[in-house]
């Protein structure tokens, strides 16, 4: 199949995106102190614009400066204060110096429940007290292998009989439950860090206060992004994070007027949208992310996934970009094992949002990708884990080379290395998290070296005085 598809251009907004390859946003931990934009952070980004991606949508960027974020384990960049704003602006400016590249920044007011207590012991803020809690039946290969791997070294030795992929993924509740415990047990004993992945600590419940306190970070950051020169701003609102939880029965069991009806969990958001409209007009280029379902009993499903993007176009969005499940299932979530798995919740949100650019994640074949915007169903494809593996893809499909394509194998590295706080890498790609002692990768091409080589020329040469 044909992929001109792929590079055929689009608006969003005020915006024009050369091309339908967008690269996912993704939290790598590469961030400096303090939640500074690093040189890293520069030169990550600057590898995949220069691998030809028409647009980069960047890890989600913290605007909310109090503890009860969640913890920074994750090493998140933050926009929790102007102290941010100059290295911000200058990593949009990077960007924009390869050949028409876009970027948009993912805004996010915390992590809610699939947070932690910071160091002092205050807990992250939710919506309502609920915990997380992961079902290991749900779990893909990758991540088994992840975790076999962690428990190794923690010197954790299962039995076969428990310790089995295929045998974990057959359990019926019953069985399940007969076994968690030990296993559980094995891992709050002798990685205790881990534990806490996969039972959460409670998080306490977000005050009427705080959560207007939320809403003021929230549209203060996204308005302060376009200043510093961001083509668009999503709101991080998928997945099991803090504004999905607002919007999910199954973490949202507030009495109040932020829960019950889907207009009340809707609101933090609506009201964000609503806000940030009034201050920069109707055209500038404002998305959400949002879960085409929970995957989960009593979790948010695509029908009401489907009111919510109604609800938020009404209110100011002009674009929706696709995720599914959360930490809860790691399997059916929104890291699975194949490719496509997103774009069968595309055309309901298109329907609901009156035919907004969709954006759907999780592609690793051209072939693939073009298909699903040839169908009608989406309309930009977006390369997570993929783009780690290989930051050239959109330059190799454009060049019909295809079977140079660095592909990623689903091993979930990238995701255990940040539970480990360390630095992301790739088994496949062995420059990933090195990008900036690569120029080659990122500065031909670029403003920087053009511009920067003339300069050059005109100075070489010269006495030293």
């Amino acid at each position: 199949m044909s992929t001109d598809v792929l590079f055929e251009p689009i608006q969003i907004g005020n915006v024009e995106l050369k091309n339908r390859i967008a690269m996912s946003p993704m939290n790598m931990g590469y961030t400096g102190p303090e939640g500074y934009a690093s040189e890293q952070s520069n030169a990550w980004y600057a590898a995949r614009a220069r691998g030809g991606f028409g647009l980069i949508i960047t890890e989600c960027v913290v605007a909310n400066p109090f503890p009860w974020r969640g913890s920074d384990s994750l090493n998140p960049l933050l926009v929790d204060s102007q102290k941010k704003y100059r290295q911000l602006s200058q990593m949009a400016e990077v960007i924009h110096s390869y050949k028409g590249a876009k970027v948009f920044i993912q805004v996010s007011p915390g992590w809610g429940r699939q947070g932690h207590p910071d160091e002092n012991g205050i807990a992250s803020g939710a919506p309502s007290p609920v915990p997380l809690a992961i079902d290991l039946r749900n779990i893909t290969k990758g991540w088994f292998r992840q975790f076999t791997r962690i428990t190794k070294q923690a010197g954790i030795s299962f039995p076969p009989e428990i310790w089995d992929y295929d045998k974990i993924k057959s359990l019926s509740d019953d069985e399940y439950e007969a076994i968690k415990p030990l296993i559980l047990k094995m891992f709050q004993e002798k990685a205790p860090e881990y534990y806490h992945i996969i039972c959460g600590h409670t998080p306490r419940e977000l005050t009427i206060h705080e959560i207007e306190q939320l809403e003021d970070f929230m549209v203060e950051a996204v308005c302060a992004c376009y200043d510093l020169g961001y083509d668009g701003v999503e709101l991080h609102t998928p997945h099991g994070y803090l504004l999905h939880q607002f919007l999910s029965g199954r973490s949202n069991q507030r009495a109040d007027f932020y829960g019950g009806s889907i207009e009340n969990r809707g609101r933090v958001v609506t009201n964000i949208i609503e806000r940030v409209r009034k201050k920069v007009g109707p055209d500038k280029v404002l998305g959400c992310r949002l879960s085409g379902d929970e995957l989960m009993p009593e979790g948010l499903t695509h029908e009401e996934a489907c009111a919510f993007v109604k609800l938020f176009t009404e209110a100011g969005a002009n674009y929706f970009n696709v995720s599914q499940g959360g930490y809860e299932n790691l399997g059916a979530g929104f890291a699975p094992d194949g490719e496509d798995d997103f774009t069968k919740w595309a055309p309901g949100f298109k329907t609901a949002s009156g035919g907004l650019p969709i954006i759907t994640p999780s592609f690793t074949n051209p072939e693939t990708a073009a298909k699903a915007i040839a169908s009608g169903k989406t309309d930009i494809i977006s390369l997570g884990r993929q783009s780690i593996a290989d930051p050239c893809w959109p330059a190799k499909v454009k060049e019909g080379r295809e079977s140079d394509i660095v592909k990623c194998v689903r091993c979930q590295q990238c995701y255990m290395n940040l539970f480990e706080n360390r630095w992301i890498r790739c088994s496949v790609n062995p420059t990933a998290g090195f990008e900036k002692y690569y120029p080659d990768l990122w500065k031909k091409d670029g403003l920087m070296d053009v511009k920067a080589q003339k300069f050059m020329e005109k100075s070489k040469n010269l006495p030293l005085i």
